[in-house]
């Protein structure tokens, strides 16, 4: 009894210390919004934006608090109406968060230290161009021992027939190709991959290319292809992204052939002759006819010779002619892009890393680390603590294995064939163990089914293993996820702004919007009322009314030599008088031209149009009163027969519909925001906000 009073006591005092300190500003149904949390709320949506201004008078600010305060009740009001009719459960709604949860979580899940590291060496190699070439020893990623082996002994030696043996690199390639890929027929340059950038190759051939020096071969570089051998034939600096250029090519075999028709044009370009119209006489046909434009292309589309050129040029300059294999050249740079700062590229960087292995790196690095933080425990790599061994050096038995996989899952998952069959895994030993689950081998079986792709060679043993690793990878990480909002308040508070968001525009276009929309009743009868309100006199109100309208006969006549233009308005205007309708003004047309000589199929056509005088270009400001009009038109003529020309006039519901439907589902609104507040008994502490400051 003494404790229970005790306790009493301090919620009592606790509560009168709250009040004073943090009172309530507003109450809704059941929900007590303090100051601290109705300021947070007003500072990061109007307070801070009126601060930055600083010639706001005192005045305004107090207008501007005591408005948004009427604005956030029926906000909050909204709100909780929305979770009682179960706004905040509907799937939409949680498939949209989740689509925005999983993105603004994305920086979270890696690891930050690898990833700087990442980005600082992406930026400084976007610094350089690269010239290389290349023979691919294909094997599988995750091929057996064996195969690897084989593969890489088959590369060595090919590496040491170059390094050592002195033998040409292309001729080695060549000759690699015509054993491997005998259909094929090779290249004088086999193997040459032009230039290349960061990002261009897949990681391991990049680094490799990039740590190599001018000349140089590199020994078997292991990727997802297989076995590389790369050699660096240039570096150059300060080449970055794409540049627009044009060119000119005369085609020869040999340097003195047309060496003379290139100086020429380079002369007469020198002497301030365009570029564009001398690009005529190139061989080229695609471009000669535009200038010689190549149009906007990266380094690797471009032959190494134009890369060098480049190198020194700036925007507008032409080079000096240059010979390659294909002919002679002269080019122009148009202009170049240039290499932004480091953190104008963060992002496009984080997007490329999420489809590279360096991703892959920074994501692993996270997932061990998440492992070791909350306590997550790969069993297959856990050692059995066992007391009092026999002998010193006898294998050590870990806590679970991978035998139910190797039993179970089919060589046919490699090709994408298996049908998992649930029941055969029977081992409810944990394989993963985390704060809040166990996975077992049915949950990696599960996994490795989803995941299954056609022409996976590997040998079985690696492949589950390597799809073993990744599913612990994930299970890893969605731990860390999971523990997102706990761990980063600011990270939880963007989520549930978001949440309410979504629950608010979805409260809004069920009750409001589209409640506005099907109401047409409702609606019919706020026209009625609105419309009576709206006159001509008011400039704000002639958005409701109609200019000015004729009905409109529109006669087009082909040829005026088939039936003259005075002489068809005569029979018009005789037939207006008589009230003919169009059929009839066409038939009477056609009397009088001699069809002998002209086909009266396509010679008159008529229609029928009613235009509204400020929004149409038929009729000519004289021409809005009844009569007929003759415009001229290409070898014919147009008759314009006004009938008649309706004064300004209130527009219908129809007409009006987009200008009427706003204010009344503004009204629907005003009304719905009146049923809430008495619906939760929304109260506002005037006394405490006449007190706030900001």
């Amino acid at each position: 009894m003494l404790a229970a009073a005790i306790i009493s006591i301090f919620n009592f005092q606790f509560s009168t210390l709250q009040a004073q300190t943090d009172p309530i500003v507003i109450e809704v149904g059941d929900q007590q919004i303090r100051q601290s949390e109705f300021l947070k709320e007003f500072n990061a949506n109007v307070g801070q934006q009126l601060n930055r201004k600083g010639d706001v008078t005192t005045a305004e600010k107090r207008a501007a608090l005591e408005e948004y305060v009427d604005l956030y009740a029926t906000f909050r009001a909204k709100l909780l109406d929305a979770h009682v009719r179960g706004f905040d459960t509907a799937a939409a709604l949680q498939d949209e968060l989740m689509r925005y949860r999983k993105e603004l979580a994305a920086p979270y899940l890696i690891d930050s230290t690898v990833l700087q590291q990442l980005l600082a060496e992406a930026y400084e190699r976007n610094h350089y161009s690269l010239h290389a070439a290349h023979i691919l020893v294909s094997t599988p990623l995750y091929a057996t021992p064996e195969d690897s082996l084989n593969a890489y002994n088959t590369a060595m030696g090919l590496y040491n027939r170059i390094v050592n043996g002195g033998e040409d690199f292309f001729e080695v390639a060549v000759e690699y190709l015509r054993k491997t890929k005998p259909e094929v027929t090779p290249r004088p340059n086999e193997g040459d991959l032009g230039f290349f950038s960061v990002f261009d190759m897949v990681y391991p051939f990049e680094n490799a290319a990039y740590a190599l020096q001018v000349g140089e071969v590199s020994k078997p570089v292991r990727t997802r292809y297989g076995f590389h051998i790369i050699k660096l034939l240039d570096r150059v600096e300060g080449l970055y992204g794409r540049v627009t250029l044009a060119h000119i090519w005369l085609h020869s075999t040999d340097s003195s052939t047309r060496r003379n028709d290139i100086y020429n044009i380079y002369n007469e370009l020198s002497q301030g002759l365009e570029f564009a119209s001398l690009a005529r006489q190139s061989d080229d046909r695609t471009t000669s006819r535009n200038g010689g434009m190549l149009g906007d292309v990266s380094l690797s589309q471009l032959p190494a010779e134009y890369v060098h050129k480049l190198v020194d040029m700036k925007n507008g300059e032409f080079s000096k002619p240059f010979f390659t294999q294909y002919g002679w050249h002269i080019i122009k740079l148009i202009k170049r892009d240039t290499l932004p700062q480091p953190e104008d590229l963060e992002g496009f960087y984080k997007q490329r890393m999420a489809r590279d292995l360096r991703g892959e790196e920074s994501r692993k690095t996270f997932a061990a680390n998440s492992r070791k933080k909350y306590g997550i425990v790969d069993c297959t790599t856990t050692p059995i603590i066992e007391k009092g061994r026999k002998k010193k050096n006898a294998p050590v038995k870990m806590m679970a294995s991978l035998d139910e996989l190797s039993r179970v899952v089919p060589d046919s998952v490699r090709q994408a064939r298996w049908r998992i069959n649930e029941s055969l895994f029977t081992d409810t030993t944990a394989l993963i163990v985390t704060p809040s689950k166990r996975y077992t081998s049915l949950d990696v079986g599960r996994y490795i089914y989803r995941q299954q792709k056609r022409g996976q060679r590997e040998d079985m043993q690696v492949y589950l293993r390597h799809r073993y690793e990744n599913f612990l990878d994930s299970v890893s990480i969605d731990y860390a996820d999971s523990q997102l909002e706990k761990e980063y308040p600011d990270f939880a508070q963007i989520v549930d702004e978001y949440r309410r968001g979504l629950m608010i525009f979805n409260y809004n276009d069920a009750m409001i919007w589209h409640k506005a929309i099907n109401d047409t009743i409702g609606f019919a009868d706020f026209y009625a009322r609105e419309s009576r309100t709206k006159r001509l006199d008011n400039p704000d109100d002639s958005i409701y009314f109609f200019h000015p309208r004729a009905r409109v006969t529109v006669i087009d006549v082909a040829d005026a030599e088939a039936l003259e233009a005075t002489k068809a308005q005569k029979i018009i205007e005789k037939a207006r008088k008589k009230s003919l309708g169009s059929n009839e003004m066409k038939a009477q047309l056609l009397k009088k031209v001699d069809q002998k000589k002209y086909a009266a199929e396509n010679l008159v056509t008529i229609g029928v149009e009613q235009v509204e005088q400020t929004r149409q270009r038929l009729l000519a400001d004289d021409q809005w009163q009844p009569g007929v009009y003759t415009v001229a038109k290409d070898n014919g003529y147009r008759l314009l027969v006004v009938e008649e020309v309706l004064p300004r006039s209130l527009k219908g519901i129809r007409e009006a519909r987009g200008y009427y439907l706003n204010a009344w589902q503004n009204e629907v609104e005003q009304q719905l925001n009146e049923d809430l507040w008495k619906k939760y008994n929304v109260k506002i502490h005037r006394d405490v906000v006449r007190k706030i400051t900001f």
